[in-house]
């Protein structure tokens, strides 16, 4: 069973979350753990027939075998959950910044945005998932409320994006504001009034943080709202809340910039996002005083006018009006400073020559008049002047200040400082590509890889799929790592293993190894190799070689990337980070199909999970690889293989109509497209296991085939599957078909899937062969009624019989042809 859960008090963006998380991960059991957040206790009445919310105090942990945590990272707020950290695998997509102590993961997406909802709903396009309004209503309500109506500083352009989406699949945006601000109550407007008392403005270090107090016998829903309330009425950089609620206080933050206010509460037991925090608190004064007297420990450096201003400034020297006006406009500024030089260095500041008063001058005839009797009073502060401070000399100086230093009697002018700059946002450094990869991986993977980097000083890469995922902001529960020579597998695993427990497995002919972690996470570890085709289609040989021959050997620019564990240097010698960026499946050289078809599947399945195409030269040079002389020496069993594998993604159809677009689908496998209908009738059980997925879509894939069966031999399938692709052939005919074998899975769902009306038929309870049936054979009572019945169980179990007439005729052999012992 799958369980997805975020956290205690779910508000919209956990709920949301849930949600599109159920949709990702079809078949997910939504678990609630603790109960609703203030509005969402309001409305819960309108979802609860549309949303299967299980508590968690229901869903046996013993059955759980992976979860879905999402808008959330910490452990111990999921509740019985908590149990399973370690033990099965977790997929945590989270919008809050990590922490030491976050889950262990194997995958999903952790990014500092404004929604989790955010991170999500790309994931659900690429899919081509869609939402009903409700669904969409409540994931835009998250988003909506995490963002403050997309006005807090944690907003980004991906909440936007996933905002504009939701809007597009039916979104009722009027709805979402009654939601998530409904009017407050009367113990909340109380609080607020006493908030409003009791509040006050202090000033640290250019920051300027609102402190206010209120206290309520009992919980009040809905406080948190009241810190922006308050933001909004105050001219404040950050506001602290400190609420008295019954026995428990809270402390509520909230911050424009500067305060990491996560990080400011972690040191009371709370946290949250850099701009908004919560805790609950005891020891109140001790707490509050810890919290202001730490606080310039926690802020960000305040900006000054040297880091902000625009340098070097234009000057214009004392003209005429029409002069200084055509300066201006040829230099497209809306003004200019007038100066003077001085003996030595520096110069006078006449003032600011704005480009609206000379005009207005030259229409009133004055343009010969000199210009400086039309200037406007110009403003310099030194380079170490706070940004907050020169944002109050912009009215005095025109919009407009002056930064420079003094020089004797005048200024060293540096450079100049205005609205416009005011309002530029600067870009924050990207970090290097080896970083990026570093911090896109889940908690679980990370933690890993870092114990590697400090333990192999050189040798080993993360590689392929692992480092393609994380450029792509996403990841799943396998890692790829390759050694190179002078490193062992076996030395790997074993440490792998001694430090975070689980298994290992090694295959020294191969030089491979897979290590099992107990969170979940498989790693599949190789020594760095180059392989050589004997010819087309051909098993490689391979012999030990360096990493750059190990990535010359695979199939795309995209999966042949690798990152250095011990320099986070990204290697990409064949320009995948560009095909990436451009989401193009490129072949490494012009004989990559040749001499692997099976890679054509593989590229098929890789474009349909990430909404990738294939590049041009990857057309060009699929047909010569369909040729039959190739194809008659290509390998059989790794074609079937990566079929296998691509029925195995939740996009096997988009992949399979790819293959059949690009011609490959019938010279590789004798396939054609299949009808859609049944597999979006295949309903399998919550708890069937991976294997049965993939059998129960090869079988559907096969049955629709012009002759099933010969592609089932084709294909190698055991002898257990092509019987059962017999018996549903033998159904479609309208042929009698025994019920005994459609009671096991997947066969039994499968049939459903290709023939929903006999399911009442199918629920049928079969008769059986009984004692009284033996008793009107004549047969007296005694121990012989039951060995007869028991030679005849024996025969149902074998297939030897199928109906009761079945039965009841090999009954009436054994009794009446002697075949049992006469009774002792």
């Amino acid at each position: 069973m799958r369980v997805v859960v975020a956290h205690e008090n779910l508000d919209f963006d956990a709920l949301g979350s849930m949600v599109l998380a159920g949709k990702l991960f079809p078949g997910s059991v939504l678990a609630l753990v603790g109960g609703l957040e203030g509005p969402l206790k309001e409305i819960a009445p309108l979802l609860e027939d549309r949303l299967d919310l299980l508590p968690a105090s229901e869903i046996p942990l013993d059955k759980v075998s992976e979860v879905v945590l999402v808008d959330n990272a910490r452990p111990e707020r999921i509740g019985p959950f908590r149990a399973l950290v370690g033990r099965v695998p977790f997929w945590v997509f989270d919008h809050h910044p990590r922490a030491p102590g976050d889950v262990p993961a194997v995958g999903g997406r952790v990014q500092e945005v404004g929604a989790t909802v955010s991170l999500l709903l790309p994931l659900l396009k690429e899919r081509g998932l869609a939402l009903t309004p409700l669904e969409a209503t409540l994931a835009y309500a998250g988003v909506w409320e995490d963002t403050g109506g997309f006005s807090f500083p944690s907003t980004t352009p991906l909440d936007l994006e996933a905002a504009h989406h939701l809007a597009l699949m039916g979104a009722e945006i009027p709805r979402v504001r009654t939601w998530v601000r409904p009017r407050l109550g009367e113990e909340a407007r109380g609080v607020l009034k006493e908030l409003l008392r009791t509040a006050r403005v202090v000033e640290v270090e250019g920051f300027r943080p609102l402190l206010a107090r209120a206290k309520e016998e009992g919980y009040v829903p809905a406080l948190a709202p009241l810190a922006h309330t308050l933001l909004d009425l105050h001219e404040a950089d950050g506001v602290l809340l400190v609420l008295r609620l019954g026995r428990e206080t809270l402390f509520i933050a909230r911050s424009k910039a500067r305060l990491d206010v996560a990080r400011w509460l972690a040191q009371v037991g709370g946290g949250g996002h850099p701009r908004a925090a919560f805790a609950r608190v005891r020891g109140v004064g001790s707490a509050l005083q810890r919290l202001l007297a730490s606080l310039p420990r926690f802020l960000e450096p305040e900006p000054t006018l040297k880091e902000v201003m625009t340098s070097p400034v234009e000057t214009l020297s004392p003209t005429t009006v029409e002069e200084a006006l055509s300066r201006l406009e040829e230099r497209g500024y809306g003004a200019m400073p007038v100066v003077v030089p001085l003996e030595g260095e520096g110069v006078r500041v006449l003032g600011l020559a704005r480009r609206r008063d000379l005009r207005k001058a030259k229409r009133l005839g004055l343009a010969d008049h000199p210009v400086e009797g039309f200037l406007a009073r110009a403003v310099v502060l030194p380079p170490d002047t706070p940004l907050s401070q020169a944002e109050a000399w912009l009215k005095e100086g025109a919009g407009r200040v002056l930064v420079g230093e003094r020089a004797g009697e005048g200024w060293r002018l540096l450079g100049i400082f205005t609205r416009t700059d005011l309002y530029r946002r600067r870009p924050a450094p990207r970090p290097a590509l080896g970083e990026r990869v570093l911090e896109a991986l889940p908690e679980g993977t990370r933690q890993v890889v870092l114990a590697l980097k400090e333990a192999f000083p050189q040798g080993v890469y993360l590689v392929g799929g692992a480092v393609r995922d994380a450029l792509l902001a996403r990841a799943g529960p396998d890692l790829d790592l390759v050694l190179e020579p002078g490193v062992r597998v076996a030395e790997v695993a074993r440490f792998l293993v001694e430090r975070f427990g689980g298994s290992y497995a090694l295959h020294y002919a191969f030089g491979t190894g897979r290590v099992r972690l107990p969170f979940g996470l498989s790693v599949d570890l190789a020594e760095s190799r180059e392989e050589v085709y004997p010819y087309p289609g051909a098993l490689p040989q391979v012999r030990p070689a360096p990493i750059a021959k190990d990535l010359e050997r695979r199939d795309y620019t995209v999966n042949a990337m690798a990152l250095s564990l011990a320099t986070l240097e990204l290697l990409d010698p064949y320009g995948g980070l560009r095909d990436l960026e451009a989401r193009l499946l490129r072949p490494l050289h012009p004989l990559a199909f040749v001499e692997d078809p099976s890679r054509i599947v593989r590229g098929a399945r890789l474009a349909a999970r990430l909404a990738f195409r294939f590049a041009e030269e990857a057309l060009r040079i699929l047909p010569p690889a369909l040729l039959p002389e190739v194809l008659r020496t290509a390998s059989k069993s790794r074609l079937r293989d990566e079929l296998l594998l691509t029925l195995e993604e939740e996009t096997f159809l988009e992949a399979l109509a790819l293959l059949e677009e690009l011609g490959a689908l019938g010279p590789l496998y004798g396939l054609s497209l299949p009808d859609k209908t049944p597999f979006a009738r295949l309903r399998l059980p919550e708890d069937a296991p991976e294997r049965a997925r993939v059998e129960a879509r090869l079988l559907l894939l096969l049955f629709s085939q012009e002759d099933p069966l010969a592609r089932a031999q084709a294909l190698a399938l055991p002898k257990r599957l092509q019987e059962d692709l017999a018996l549903l052939l033998r159904a479609q005919r309208g042929e009698e078909v025994p019920k005994e074998p459609l009671d096991k899975e997947p066969l039994r769902s499968v049939f459903l899937a290709l023939f929903p009306e006999r399911e009442a038929w199918l629920k049928e309870r079969r008769r059986v062969l009984r004692g009284r049936d033996l008793l009107e054979l004549g047969l007296a009572p005694g121990p012989k009624v039951g060995e007869v019945l028991r030679k005849v169980a024996e025969a149902r179990a074998r297939g030897e019989v199928r109906t009761f007439e079945e039965e009841l005729a090999l009954a009436r052999k054994l009794v009446g042809d002697g075949t049992l012992p006469s009774p002792q």
